[in-house]
């Protein structure tokens, strides 16, 4: 066996073996290039038949794009909402890029991940990660796009997708108020956090439109584990005339917190949810939906923005006019039996 046989075999082997030239190779794995259909039927047969496959490095030379997406996000959202990572890959595949993840560690670690995903050469970034308005002209600088997920910015031109967080907070402040509800508590996320800030304040805003305040809360870290400390702290009352100043809500922040104080509140406090507490989460994350818990939350529509998020993306490498550069997806309101919404029946 010579050592050419050895080696992978290269697209002048695939033309050789077609019958045609180099050119005519490269032109056929790309789907909108010039070529009949039954020359690239018989370019495609050969490669397969010596397992020949293009080299998308080499190819990026020519094109000046490595079809690589550069995507950012924080390990909590990894961790508590990993939907979103296979939802926001899935919808980038659809259109024609490999997503590549920079995951941070800290919310404001942003723009490191922003250098390392140009410095791995991505055609652009969608980017669930704060940036400031310098690291977005910079990435503008290199002609690289960037779709901010679920963040803001001040900068006009910036493109956003994002769940309106604000909206939907609002409106189930007012569901819980409206069900009867007068003593509040939130668990909030990291100082840091601002999707966290954004449904918190709002939350807290609708209640102060109603009348009711002020509000206890306790600063979390968006796990598990903070909000079932939340959970002992908010509602671990002991005598009679305490357990009436108790909440009679605890918003969170994230889902993963609101099952950290539900398991407090049942098994640490012996409280009875909802009789005794509400408890109410946002995000809709699948281990909240177990009879377990039967969590009532905000549902964020993540393949709706992932998509809307991957098809911006396209539309600014392609240097499409964006009719809507900004997107706000309203949340959508589950109920189920972790509150009351509405006032009990008398006959119960």
């Amino acid at each position: 066996m010579t050592r050419r046989k050895l080696n992978a075999p290269t697209s002048y082997d695939v033309a050789r073996h077609a019958g045609v030239s180099q050119a005519v190779v490269s032109r056929a794995f790309q789907p909108v290039a010039p070529i009949s259909a039954e020359t690239r039927a018989r370019v495609l047969a050969a490669a397969a038949s010596l397992g020949y496959q293009p080299n998308a490095m080499a190819r990026s030379l020519i094109t000046k794009r490595t079809g690589l997406a550069g995507v950012l996000l924080t390990e909590a959202t990894l961790r508590d909402t990993p939907d979103l990572l296979i939802v926001l890959a899935q919808a980038l595949l659809e259109q024609g890029f490999q997503p590549l993840l920079f995951p941070c560690t800290r919310e404001d670690d942003g723009g490191t991940a922003l250098d390392n995903a140009l410095a791995f050469g991505v055609d652009g970034v969608v980017s669930g990660v704060s940036l400031s308005e310098h690291d977005l002209a910079k990435a503008r600088l290199r002609q690289r796009p960037v779709v901010l997920f679920n963040r803001h910015s001040t900068d006009p031109d910036a493109l956003q997708v994002a769940c309106d967080h604000a909206s939907a907070a609002a409106l189930l402040a007012a569901r819980l108020y409206a069900a009867g509800h007068r003593r509040f508590a939130v668990v909030t996320g990291p100082a840091d956090a601002p999707v966290s800030m954004l449904r918190v304040d709002s939350f807290l805003g609708r209640l102060a439109e109603l009348g009711v305040g002020p509000v206890p809360s306790y600063v979390g870290d968006y796990h598990y584990e903070s909000g079932h400390t939340a959970g002992l702290q908010l509602l671990g009352v002991t005598s009679g005339q305490a357990a009436e100043r108790r909440p009679e809500v605890v918003f969170c922040a994230n889902d993963a917190m609101a099952l950290g104080v539900l398991d407090a509140a049942r098994f640490a406090l012996m409280l009875r949810v909802p009789r005794d507490v509400s408890v109410v989460g946002f995000d809709d994350i699948p281990s909240g939906q177990r009879p377990a818990y039967l969590l009532t939350t905000v549902r964020q529509p993540f393949k709706e923005m992932a998509v809307t998020a991957a098809r911006l993306f396209r539309d600014a490498l392609d240097d499409t006019p964006v009719a809507q550069p900004r997107v706000l997806v309203p949340g959508t309101l589950i109920e189920r039996g972790s509150a009351q919404l509405f006032p009990e029946s008398p006959s119960h």
